[in-house]
C-alpha cells in the first residue's frame, strides 16, 4: 500500500515539475517574442516616414507608400483607439514631439512603454523563472496602457475630433 502511495506522490511530483517546466518554456518564449517585437517596432519607427498625404512609406523605398493597415479605418471609415500611433512613433523617432502629439496625444506614453520593453525583457530573461513567472504588475500595466488608449479615443469621439 505504501509503495502505491509513494509512486502516486512521485508521479504527481513529476507531473507538477513537468507543468512548471512547460510554463517556464512558454514564459521564456513570450519574453523573446516581446523583445523581438519591441525592437522591430523601434527599428520600423526609424525606417519609416510620413508623407504629406498622411500615408507612410519605407525610407529606402520612396516610390511605394504602405497601404492603409487599420481595419477599422478600411472597413468602417472611422478612427480606432490606435489611430495615429504609427505616425506618432515616426515623428518621435524624427525628434518632432509637436507632430507626435498631433498624431496621437498619448503616443509618447506608448513609445516610452515600448522602449522600456527592451531592458525589461532582457532583465526577465536573465531572472530565475520561478521568481518572476507569476508577477501580476505587468498584466496591470498592460491593462493601464489599453485603458488610456481607449480613454483617449473616447475623449476624441466625444469632442468630435475623431474622424
Amino acid at each position: 500500500m505504501e509503495t502505491v502511495q509513494n509512486q502516486t506522490a512521485h508521479t504527481s511530483e513529476l507531473s507538477n515539475r513537468d507543468r512548471l517546466q512547460a510554463r517556464i518554456r512558454i514564459f521564456r518564449k513570450r519574453q523573446w517574442f516581446m523583445l523581438i517585437l519591441s525592437l522591430s517596432v523601434i527599428l520600423a519607427a526609424f525606417s519609416l516616414k510620413t508623407l504629406n498625404t498622411g500615408k507612410i512609406q519605407v525610407t529606402w523605398l520612396p516610390q511605394i507608400p504602405i497601404p492603409e493597415l487599420c481595419g477599422t479605418r478600411l472597413w468602417f471609415d472611422t478612427s480606432c483607439p490606435g489611430c495615429g500611433l504609427t505616425r506618432s512613433f515616426i515623428a518621435l523617432a524624427e525628434g518632432d514631439i509637436s507632430t507626435s502629439l498631433q498624431m496621437n496625444r498619448i503616443g509618447w506614453i506608448m513609445a516610452l512603454a515600448l522602449l522600456a520593453q527592451v531592458p525589461y525583457r532582457i532583465y526577465m530573461l536573465n531572472q530565475p523563472p520561478c521568481d518572476v513567472i507569476d508577477l501580476v504588475w505587468p498584466r496591470w500595466f498592460g491593462i493601464f496602457l489599453i485603458t488610456i488608449l481607449i480613454g483617449n479615443w473616447l475623449l476624441q469621439v466625444i469632442s468630435g475630433q475623431a474622424s
